[in-house]
């Protein structure tokens, strides 16, 4: 089969053929390997012996403890593989890997994959780090996942308010993304955001027009997010936002839609009375190898309150320099990102598509998806 140049890009940056020759792998590969999956359809679901693995070409696929369950425990992307623990004899998946979104599979063989791994090193080595990927990490997931599936955990990790997830949730959640778009070398995101003068704002309205303006923000948050963007209250009128596999560019801009879209919403009480929109100020910062949790908060915190210095509704970003720059955007305004270089050698890169408010994704090079 010749495989078309955009499978087979999709196959080579995969970590499974990372580094092996496309000349070793495409010969097993026919039409009957590729399948398609519509949004919401199963693929493999506990108890049941799969003979091939699965490996994405399009689409993102969730991996669930129960088909009932409203989360994932995790999501897989363009690249990654699903079914891989079924290489291991008769092993049997434990969980349901349902499709997030339409997706498009290549399923590769087990006898394939052995025949691959007989020839090439550097294929075993991929395949036992897959495997150990998966292992340990899975694991921890899993019983966590298990003890607040059945009761065992008797912490709240929704906020009643906003009914977004509260700071607990979010430390842990947005550690554990961080985690693994590290192993899996993919850019990741953090944006904090503030209403501006919430405090002027709750004297003048009271705790009622305060408290539906943290509901509304919170509303819109949720609008306008794609679904494997982790969101959450952090402290106060502070929201927190992680977004896996995104660049520092498709991070500030979708941080710049997101305030453009808060802003125009307007606040509604329960009586009918509507209330003057809000505003918010935003910091984001990418991710760096070897980066915690902490400083992700600490370096998007630092340019947050830049921001809200300079008078708010701004957003404004971390770079290597420690400087940070705001973003003043219009729609379809490209938005130049330091890389570190003097600045004549700036880059500009194209705004990418932020769920509802934005259409038509498209994948940077490095891989990163705003849809």
């Amino acid at each position: 089969m010749n495989l078309s140049p955009e499978i087979l890009e999709a196959l080579e940056s995969a970590p499974l053929f990372h580094g092996v020759p496309s000349k070793l792998f495409s010969c097993n590969i026919n039409e009957s390997n590729l399948r398609t999956l519509n949004a919401g359809e199963t693929l493999l679901v506990p108890g049941e012996v799969s003979h091939a693995i699965y490996i994405i070409l399009s689409g993102r696929l969730n991996i669930l403890l129960t088909k009932s369950d409203a989360e994932p425990v995790a999501m897989l992307g363009k690249g990654e593989c699903a079914g891989e623990m079924s290489i291991l004899g008769d092993a049997q998946d434990q969980t349901y890997v349902v499709a997030a979104t339409d997706c498009d599979l290549l399923a590769f063989e087990h006898d394939a994959l052995w025949e691959l791994i007989d020839i090439s090193h550097q294929a075993a080595h991929n395949m036992l780090n897959v495997l150990s990927a998966r292992i340990r990490p899975g694991n921890r997931v899993m019983t966590e996942s298990l003890e607040h599936h059945h009761g065992f955990s008797g912490a709240s990790v929704v906020d009643e308010l906003t009914g977004l997830y509260n700071r607990q949730w979010v430390e842990e959640k947005f550690s554990r993304h961080l985690n693994r778009d590290f192993s899996n070398n993919k850019p990741s995101c953090i944006m904090l955001l503030e209403i501006d003068g919430f405090n002027e704002f709750s004297g003048k309205y009271g705790q009622l027009g305060s408290e539906q303006a943290l509901r509304d923000t919170a509303h819109t948050m949720l609008s306008c997010l794609r679904p494997d963007d982790q969101a959450g209250r952090h402290i106060g009128e502070q929201f927190a936002v992680f977004m896996p596999n995104t660049a520092l560019a498709d991070g500030c801009i979708a941080a710049e839609r997101l305030k453009t879209a808060i802003s125009g919403s307007m606040i509604v009480l329960p009586s009918g009375d509507a209330l003057p929109s809000v505003t918010v100020s935003v910091g984001v910062y990418m991710a760096k190898q070897g980066d915690t949790l902490a400083d992700l908060f600490a370096r998007a915190g630092e340019v947050l309150r830049e921001a809200a210095k300079s008078g708010g509704n701004c957003v404004k970003w971390y770079e290597k320099d420690n400087k940070s720059n705001t973003a003043q955007l219009s729609a379809g305004t490209d938005i130049p990102v330091n890389t570190g270089a003097p600045a004549s050698a700036n880059t500009v890169l194209p705004p990418k598509p932020f769920m509802s408010l934005w259409s038509g994704a498209h994948p940077n090079k490095n891989g990163s998806t705003r849809a």
